[in-house]
């Protein structure tokens, strides 16, 4: 058996709803702001969460015609960690290798493709297959970055990016790799595919006067989800590895967790969750009272917010209400596949600046979800050492994460 090493985080990327990188979505998350909107289509009435960046900027015209907006907003997000982290030397990033999550993959291409063979719109330039196929961002990363080691994607609903970066962590871990970019993109912001959402009936009501504070998990009042899209990639590595080449330790990626409920495709089972949460908690060799802050899944409906209160009382027993839980959604929207992936680098953030972000538009309290929720206000944490960040998605799959400050 191989010995297990330490992982840490020394780069990472993102673009959200509420910045193009992790400093600007942390600040403005700490700031209060929403980066909720109205739908660019005028034809769509809902409001979502559209990624602060314009991949034009960053692309040629070649690289913008063959991809999908999942990938290139991945690969922008790729290109932060790597330069954050140092990882220009090419002998470096050939041993990289490269761990993605995704709900659905390209699915704007896929829709483009169907509406262009019903004739509905002009075909482009295009070629569907490539551009949607899930696997098509962890490909194009691996491009980017000119790597031979692998490049593997998780396609596990809300929870993939926390895979993409739990699986990546124990290859590293465990000594497979000695370096890693994973992460998660999505985005699925077509009028087919809000209409699907719709369909599903778990799209937020959306108060008219105030149309973006729709989305408000833990809250008596709350009504369902706000989609949103964007990209988080890190780039890990086992600690020897990263201080040997001089790199500067973020946070250390301490414990992965991982469960199935294997009840129902869409009702979250809170034991399923308090497993994974467990499982985390032990894979970093630490108790419920080592964690100082949870990042929720949280996403805003009445049964997913209720179940996963019952999950962290489950699995941190009486020490679940000692401590700040607060969901970034309502600020975010939800980005299901990237979802956890994006909350990761909040959580990395928060350990950074001894900082939680709140919980947005916490309207009053629920019996069910009665722990900390830290309502529209962050808050400092002096001493925080361990933070917790929750995935949950459809199909019952579970997985948490632990990050712990790194000190030298």
């Amino acid at each position: 058996m191989r010995a297990a090493r330490t992982v840490v985080v020394t780069g990472m990327g993102a673009v959200s709803p509420l910045g193009a990188t992790p400093a600007s979505m942390f600040a403005a998350l700490c700031d209060g702001r929403s980066g909720i909107t109205r739908h660019p289509d005028p034809g769509i009435t809902r409001c979502v969460g559209v990624a602060d960046v314009d991949p034009t900027a960053h692309f040629s015209r070649r690289m913008l015609d063959c991809c999908d907006r999942a990938t290139l907003l991945a690969m922008i997000a790729a290109q932060q960690a790597g330069n954050a982290a140092g990882l220009q030397d090419a002998a470096l990033r050939e041993r990289c290798g490269v761990f993605i999550g995704t709900g659905i993959g390209g699915v704007g291409s896929l829709v483009e493709g169907v509406l262009s063979f019903h004739g509905l719109m002009r075909k482009g330039p295009k070629l569907i297959i490539p551009a949607a196929m899930p696997n098509a961002i962890a490909a194009h990363i691996a491009m980017q970055i000119k790597t031979r080691a692998e490049a593997q994607t998780y396609a596990t609903a809300c929870t993939a990016g926390a895979v993409a970066l739990g699986e990546a962590f124990r290859r590293v871990r465990d000594g497979y790799l000695d370096i890693a970019l994973c992460g998660a993109s999505e985005s699925m912001l077509t009028p087919e595919l809000i209409g699907a959402w719709q369909q599903a009936r778990v799209l937020c009501d959306e108060p008219p006067e105030a149309p973006h504070t729709g989305c408000r998990p833990f809250s008596a009042a709350r009504t369902g989800i706000t989609v949103g899209e964007g990209a988080a990639i890190f780039c890990i590595e086992h600690l020897d590895h990263a201080l040997a080449r001089g790199a500067v330790p973020l946070a250390e990626l301490a414990g992965y967790g991982t469960s199935n409920d294997s009840t129902h495709l869409a009702k979250p089972d809170p034991s399923g969750q308090a497993l994974a949460i467990e499982r985390a908690l032990a894979d970093a060799g630490i108790g419920p009272d080592a964690i100082g802050y949870v990042n929720a899944h949280a996403t805003g409906t009445h049964g997913g917010d209720a179940a996963e209160t019952q999950a962290l009382k489950l699995a941190l027993g009486s020490h679940a209400a000692r401590i700040p839980v607060s969901s970034t959604k309502g600020a975010t929207g939800h980005l299901i596949g990237a979802a956890g992936a994006l909350e990761f680098a909040i959580c990395v953030k928060a350990l950074q600046q001894q900082r939680v972000p709140p919980t947005l538009y916490f309207d009053a309290l629920d019996p069910l979800c009665d722990l900390d929720h830290v309502p529209d206000r962050a808050r400092r944490v002096d001493g925080l050492d361990y933070v917790l960040s929750n995935s949950f998605g459809m199909g019952g799959n579970n997985a948490s994460l632990v990050a712990r400050r790194f000190i030298p």
